[in-house]
């Protein structure tokens, strides 16, 4: 019994470390590395919840978005470039979430969302939101020369 309450002592005194060093580590970022990091939460959002919803058959369906995958590959990205920086750093960071940003707005002023009539669901706010956090973001991080 003495050894299992040991071996838990040392697994949770390991993750209270690294749970320490991660919490460290962040609040040494400046503010908008901050914000970088916490709109991942807001990428998750995006991410898992449906895009739109229409009704048939007396219920509610749901659609998720076709592009999500890709705002997966974003976050990464942008989580990445939190240790890098420049004007290479600025610009794929642009590219990426204009171009994010503007294929969502073009799936939904062209209907190709879904071939069914739908209407938006509230996951659609964001996926508008996390791009344009991340860009105005990365714009501001620029210009304010303070990057790390």
């Amino acid at each position: 019994m003495e050894t299992l309450k040991d071996l838990l002592y040392g697994i949770g005194s390991f993750f209270a470390d690294k749970i320490r060093v991660a919490a460290d580590w962040f609040m040494e970022l400046n503010i908008f590395n901050k914000i970088i990091v916490v709109n991942t939460l807001t990428s998750f959002f995006a991410i898992t919840l449906p895009i739109a919803k229409y009704y048939i058959f007396e219920t509610w369906f749901f659609i998720n978005n076709p592009v999500a995958v890709y705002l997966i590959f974003i976050t990464v990205i942008m989580l990445v470039t939190v240790f890098f920086h420049g004007q290479l750093v600025l610009g794929v960071r642009v590219i990426l979430n204009l171009w994010y940003f503007l294929y969502v707005i073009y799936m939904t002023a062209f209907h190709t969302i879904s071939k069914a009539p739908y209407v938006l669901s509230k996951g659609f706010v964001f996926n508008l939101l996390a791009p344009v956090v991340y860009l105005a973001v990365s714009v501001l991080l620029y210009m304010s020369g303070d990057e790390y």
